[in-house]
């Protein structure tokens, strides 16, 4: 009985200690984004990690207005491209308002890739589609 119970325990300890270990990242800060079409974001910064490719920043609009995203896919050099994962701040296919300031501050997930040094984000909703040419670390 006291074996199971060590056995036990031993596996508890494995698999905590393998769930705390942290993913790698790369984190790059000073990212500046040209947009163009009916939504404009102003970028922050952008995550490269094992799991995901994660990019900060703000989606500015006109305030009391709304505006909707249903799809962004992101493309960067060698022929990489990457549907969107997940969307914080606002959701995907459903409206959103922005508030006084016109400002959302978004975390938009792509799947994981290498660092590069410039992206570009296609964003598509029922107003348009709109092109962020960001420029990491620049």
């Amino acid at each position: 009985m006291n074996r199971i119970i060590a056995a036990i325990t031993a596996i508890i300890i494995a698999v905590g200690a393998a769930a705390a270990t942290p993913a790698t990242a790369t984190v790059t800060r000073r990212c500046n984004a040209a947009s163009s079409g009916v939504l404009t974001l102003v970028a922050d910064s952008i995550m490269f990690r094992d799991d995901v490719t994660r990019l900060y920043g703000k989606l500015r609009g006109t305030p009391h207005t709304s505006s909707r995203i249903d799809s962004m896919i992101l493309t960067a050099p060698g022929d990489i491209a990457a549907l969107c994962t997940d969307l914080d701040g606002a959701d995907l296919r459903r409206w959103f308002q922005w508030e006084d300031d016109g400002l959302i501050p978004v975390e938009i997930d792509f799947p994981a890739m290498k660092p590069v040094g410039t992206a570009t984000v296609t964003v598509s909703g029922p107003r348009g589609e709109s092109t962020w040419i960001i420029t990491i670390g620049k």
